[in-house]
């Protein structure tokens, strides 16, 4: 283990480095809100519906908004949309952002939103490729996956105009936080 004088930045994967590229024509893709049916237009385990997230968020106590963020083309050239729950949003407070595991979505937090959400803001997003979230084809290169997975969140950050908050992942989602982390301390 190297310590902090044998630090080197070249150690650092290439995912967190800056990059300009040329970015491909964005292609605008059906708005989730206006579709009838959103979830027959991704591909998705035949349990995750509306109506069963519906039933889950049906048992808590705090209000709540279910609504998709548009993030562009962070993945690809088609746009993607994001679904994210948000709670107590008038609340002053650093907000808190929730990652749900591989193969998860916003229902995995369904028995802890009261009680997260009772002094602060809370929003738990459907991770971009899970979910309610769009379907993008992501890369094959383990590396830019996860550079587009980060991009993804900056995005939907942007979009929300969340200047600093706590990103608080589960598994999958805590790998993603970290790396998130590290690109975005400022964050």
């Amino acid at each position: 283990m190297a310590n902090m004088e044998e630090y080197n930045e070249s150690l650092w994967p290439v995912i967190y480095e800056d990059r300009e590229e040329e970015m491909e024509t964005c292609q605008l893709t059906l708005d989730p809100e206006a579709a009838d049916d959103w979830l027959l237009m991704v591909p998705a385990l035949p349990f995750i519906t509306t109506r069963f997230i519906e039933m889950l968020l049906s048992n808590l106590k705090s209000l709540y908004r279910g609504r998709y963020v548009n993030v562009g083309c962070t993945v690809g050239a088609e746009e993607s949309h994001i679904w994210t729950l948000s709670f107590n949003e008038e609340s002053t407070k650093i907000p808190l952002v929730l990652l749900h595991g591989f193969g998860s979505g916003v229902g995995l937090w369904c028995l802890n939103y009261d009680a997260l959400a009772a002094k602060r803001p809370v929003y738990a997003i459907d991770i971009v490729g899970f979910g309610r979230s769009s379907r993008p084809q992501f890369t094959r290169d383990p590396l830019e996956a996860e550079r587009e997975f980060i991009t993804t969140i900056e995005a939907w950050r942007e979009k929300m105009n969340l200047e600093k908050f706590i990103l608080l992942g589960h598994s999958f989602g805590g790998f993603l936080a970290a790396s998130y982390s590290i690109k975005h301390p400022e964050r």
